[in-house]
C-alpha cells in the first residue's frame, strides 16, 4: 500500500475527531452521519467478521476457508473505507458559499476577541471543522440560532 493511503486513513481520524458531531450540523454536512457510522462499524464489525468466520467454518467446512477470510476482510475494510472518505474530504477546498461562510465565523472570532488561527486563504473541509468546533466552544449560542 502507497504511503499516501496510510496519511489518507490517518487524517480521516484526524478529521473524524476534530469534526463537531451536533445535531445542528446533522441536515447541512454528510461527515456527521459518515463519523458515527465509522464509529459504529469500528466498535461492532470486527465481532461480526469473527462471527461470520466461524459460523462459516463450523457450517460449510475447511473447504470455504478461502471465501471466510475473503468476506471477513471485505468486513474489516468497512470502517477504513469511512476513513479514507473522511481523509479525502478533510483535504477538499470549501466551495464558495462555505469558505464565505468560513471567513464570516473567523470575522465573528476577531471581533469577539477569540483567539484562532490565521485566515486561510484556500480553506478546506479541516480548517472548517476546527472554526465550527471553536465556534461552538467559544462563542456565545445565538451565532447557532442565527445561522441554523
Amino acid at each position: 500500500m502507497s504511503l499516501n493511503l496510510f496519511t489518507t486513513i490517518q487524517q480521516g481520524y484526524t478529521y473524524s475527531k476534530d469534526w463537531p458531531v451536533r445535531t445542528e450540523l446533522y441536515a447541512l454536512f454528510p461527515e456527521c452521519r459518515i463519523i458515527k457510522a465509522t464509529q459504529l462499524a469500528t466498535m461492532v464489525i470486527p465481532v461480526i467478521a469473527l462471527l461470520t468466520f466461524f459460523l462459516q467454518y463450523q457450517y460449510l467446512g475447511e473447504s470455504f476457508v478461502a471465501q471466510s477470510i475473503a468476506m471477513c476482510g471485505l468486513l474489516l475494510s468497512l470502517p477504513v473505507q469511512g476513513y479514507i472518505w473522511l481523509g479525502k474530504r478533510a483535504k477538499a477546498l470549501l466551495p464558495a458559499t462555505l469558505a464565505s461562510w468560513y471567513y464570516q465565523l473567523e470575522n465573528k472570532f476577531i471581533e469577539q476577541g477569540i483567539d484562532f488561527k490565521g485566515i486561510a486563504h484556500k480553506p478546506t473541509y479541516s480548517d472548517l471543522a476546527t472554526a465550527l468546533n471553536t465556534a461552538f466552544k467559544k462563542l456565545d449560542k445565538a451565532w447557532i440560532k442565527d445561522k441554523f
